[in-house]
């Protein structure tokens, strides 16, 4: 063995010796002082009396206490008031507070690892305001949203409405929440987003999450998200009447869904348009030409190909329309398969041959 050869391999020895070394240093350190696991859950304030709040969390049985913050406005920053031990613990009060003020906390857990405290992330923080049974300003009680549940197509999005209500604890007939502020969050972000203003979008693969929206004490109301595939529908309803339109939603099921699938994720700009059509010699035209297709070129060439009647591809920002005539001329009356990517079409019973799908011919008067 030669000398660059001696040399390459104890240079690669000393190189996995130093990195072992340095792993084995970052590890003890994430072990002794670094956050290795979530904040608390389902932290709540209310008032306790006119001069202490009531702190109640979700217990953790793997963590060995809590610790409460609470926020010092003279020296602006959380300050630790309070070490609850036991991890069944699930309540403390903040006593000897004053009367008519706001107090606002965080909570964060702990465990004891090798003699040292590892501390959780915080929790979000909540508010809560000590009054007298008879104040006009009072917590809040969970917000009322519009909607228990939503139902979103790949992509899409909704606004949700919510309001504030003052808590059901007062005398006082006038009484109002001291902060009609709602806090948006998701269960799953890789199902749906929610943003400040209550709007959720769906992400482009179905699934099922909880938003929530959030009072300042931490009093919240759940809505159901689930996020469907709408361009997959497994069948469409019976539409047998219009020759053309049935051989679309049966035998080219696959590429009309493919295609209303790719546009329901990859949305194009309002006043956009891409058209899809065969030109004079067979070839598919697309235009623009640089418009995006993604990997549909096969399914797009079959539908206008190989599909026995005349039709071209309209994609537009909120839906992608199949338009079918039986003969190639002027005076060929139309027909019209369009996927709407937001729209729920259970409205139009009549046309309706899924649940954002609809079918009709046009018949001028």
């Amino acid at each position: 063995m030669d000398r660059r050869m001696i040399k390459g391999i104890i240079c690669i020895l000393i190189t996995a010796l130093l990195s072992v070394l340095f792993l084995s240093g970052q590890l003890a350190y994430a072990s002794g002082t670094g956050v290795t696991y979530d904040a608390p859950e389902n932290v709540r304030a209310v008032r306790n009396s006119s001069t202490s709040v009531r702190l109640r969390w979700k217990t953790d049985t793997d963590v060995d206490g809590y610790i409460i913050y609470r926020y010092d406005r003279s020296a602006k920053k959380y300050v630790k008031v309070k070490v609850v031990r036991g991890s069944s613990a699930d309540r403390w009060i903040d006593r000897k507070l004053k009367s008519n003020k706001v107090y606002r906390y965080k909570v964060a857990s702990y465990r004891m690892v090798d003699g040292k405290k590892q501390v959780s992330a915080l929790s979000d923080w909540v508010s809560a305001r000590t009054y007298k049974r008879y104040s006009k300003s009072v917590n809040a009680q969970a917000p009322k949203v519009d909607k228990k549940k939503v139902n979103l197509g790949l992509c899409s999005s909704q606004k949700l409405k919510s309001r504030v209500v003052a808590t059901r604890y007062g005398k006082n007939k006038k009484k109002k929440p001291f902060s009609d502020k709602v806090r948006w969050y998701s269960s799953d972000t890789s199902i749906a987003t929610v943003d400040q203003n209550g709007v959720v979008k769906a992400g482009a693969a179905p699934g099922s999450c909880s938003i929530y929206a959030k009072a300042h004490n931490g009093a919240k109301t759940e809505v159901k998200v689930n996020v469907k595939n709408y361009a997959k529908e497994d069948d469409f309803y019976n539409y047998s009447r219009e020759d053309d339109i049935y051989t679309l939603i049966t035998d080219f099921k696959p590429q009309i869904q493919d295609i209303a699938e790719y546009y329901s994720i990859h949305r194009i700009g309002e006043g956009n348009v891409i058209y899809m059509d065969l030109d004079d010699h067979a070839n598919v035209v697309i235009t623009p030409e640089n418009a995006d297709i993604g990997n549909l070129r096969k399914d797009i060439e079959k539908l206008l190909v190989e599909f026995p009647y005349y039709i071209s591809i309209e994609v537009h920002c909120d839906s992608v329309d199949y338009i079918l005539k039986k003969e190639d001329t002027k005076e060929a009356l139309e027909a019209y398969v369009y996927f709407w990517f937001d729209n729920d079409c259970s409205e139009f019973w009549d046309i309706q041959i899924g649940p954002h799908w609809t079918a009709y011919r046009f018949y001028p008067h």
